[in-house]
């Protein structure tokens, strides 16, 4: 069993309620995306425990974020791990989906961040929240980009991460409505492991795309330098 809290270096996050734990992947986007320093709102989509939105709130201290999230339980633990956190005050979440959100907001977003369900609809698993955490019926990548588009305003950007075989997908949505691809790291466990995950960033603006790969473990439970570089602001040491 998952334990009820995971504590970071600048703040702990309770996730004894939220259907999605605590994973190597909110960390990397967390750790990764890059936020205009002109910035000043944030749009965290289907945040979960918080976690991405308390990262991006320890690193870009000019901005503040608004979380959404659909599943209520999930929602209030996040505003529960908001209220704890040294960042309270720039913080919200609301307990509501992306589809709903998008139809009522007011508000145009610098940058939004989103580490959206990615199994298809076929993909069915019995505990309903964990379901509409992971299945991607719940927020299709046609929606996520219609969603995007209309919340991000006219210089802002916005960073995903999916499974490595969803990337062109994910691309040719985009470009629907011009957002060019600006950053692209191929992600995988070691040397001998195919590329299994795709960090994603997009911008408004046309841009050549950087492309890196990033290597989590030398072995088990070692991280390789540019990984441990990359989340040394977050994780404790390890003993």
């Amino acid at each position: 069993m998952a334990s009820p809290f995971f504590q970071f270096q600048q703040f702990s996050v309770r996730q004894r309620d939220s259907a999605m734990k605590i994973g190597t992947d909110g960390v990397l986007l967390g750790a990764w995306c890059e936020v205009d320093g002109q910035a000043k709102k944030v749009l965290d989509i289907g945040t979960g425990t918080g976690l991405i939105a308390l990262m991006l709130a320890q690193r870009f201290d000019q901005i503040s974020i608004d979380a959404i999230e659909l599943d209520q339980a999930a929602a209030a633990e996040a505003s529960f791990n908001f209220s704890q956190s040294p960042w309270s005050k720039r913080l919200s979440c609301t307990a509501v989906s992306l589809q709903n959100f998008r139809e009522n907001s007011l508000v145009i977003y610098d940058h939004i961040v989103c580490n959206p369900p990615f199994y298809q609809g076929t993909y069915s698993i019995e505990k309903k929240e964990r379901d509409q955490a992971r299945n991607h019926a719940f927020l299709p990548l046609n929606e996520l980009f219609s969603g995007i588009d209309q919340l991000l305003s006219s210089k802002g950007s916005c960073s995903i991460i999916l499974p490595i075989e969803y990337k062109e997908m994910a691309c040719q949505e985009a470009e629907k409505y011009q957002l060019y691809l600006k950053r692209f790291t191929a992600v995988k466990g070691n040397d001998y492991a195919p590329f299994k995950r795709a960090l994603l960033s997009y911008s408004r603006q046309s841009c050549s795309c950087e492309s890196t790969e990033l290597i989590l473990e030398r072995q088990r439970h070692q991280r390789t330098q540019a990984h441990q570089a990359l989340v040394e602001e977050f994780y404790l040491p390890r003993p």
